[in-house]
């Protein structure tokens, strides 16, 4: 990569969090897609239980400070050391006239502070307009693509068929043939009569064979069953 094609993008420090919660929600929403179910326990109606994105957002931006605080990922900000407001109140640090230009934030910085309300703020110091570099953010966290499972090596993509199994799947649908129902031989023959494979027509032995393949062994019997009775015929 050349310097003329580096990603110059910045992105605030609500971009990049919004990123990489991004990702570690699809990763970790794939990861409990493959995890055995957990027996849900018995919540009070009252006390349902929390969504898991909102433990994984937590746990993305716990990263990101991570990444800040150990200097894997640089950031910027304007800085000021004064206090033209006070110690504030509420919301308001107090601190004021930021400087115009953006500087580096040292990890030890990141770990003096703390970063409330789009500010990173110390006693004596704080930095406001937080940035860093997207190309940076991806290379951490890269755009999360759920993994494809692919055939094994020397599989076929597509199970393999025959146009004969491809008709008798055809006329157990058409027939709507089940366990419990089974269809009459006869319409069965005939309707396998009346098809083509590969522009032949199908014969007699090949249709009577299909139609005896698509039903259960036992309902290839018929009949009734016997029923035991007295013997009837006269002795002499």
């Amino acid at each position: 990569m050349s310097l003329q094609s580096l990603d110059r993008t910045q992105w605030s420090y609500a971009e990049a969090l919004a990123h990489v919660q991004n990702v570690t929600v699809a990763r970790r929403a794939t990861e409990a897609a493959k995890a055995p179910p957990k027996p849900r326990p018995a919540q009070d109606h009252w006390n349902p239980p929390q969504d898991p994105k909102i433990a994984w957002k937590a746990e993305a931006e716990n990263e990101l400070l991570v990444a800040l605080r150990d200097g894997d990922l640089i950031a910027q900000g304007r800085y000021t050391e004064e206090r033209p407001n006070g110690w504030g109140y509420g919301n308001s640090s107090g601190f004021g006239l930021h400087s115009g230009y953006h500087t580096s934030i040292r990890p030890e910085q990141w770990r003096e502070g703390k970063y409330f309300s789009d500010r990173l703020t110390a006693r004596d110091w704080e930095f406001i307009d937080i940035r860093m570099p997207r190309f940076l953010v991806k290379a951490i966290w890269p755009d999360y693509v759920p993994e494809v499972v692919r055939p094994a090596e020397g599989a076929d993509a597509v199970p393999y068929t025959t146009p004969y199994l491809e008709l008798m799947q055809a006329a157990i649908a058409k027939f709507g043939i089940t366990p419990e129902t089974q269809g009459k031989k006869e319409c069965l023959v005939d309707w396998f009569l009346e098809q083509r494979i590969e522009g032949e027509p199908v014969s007699n032995k090949l249709a009577d064979a299909m139609a005896t393949l698509i039903r259960l062994p036992s309902a290839q019997r018929g009949g009734s069953k016997r029923v035991a009775g007295p013997d009837l015929r006269q002795t002499g």
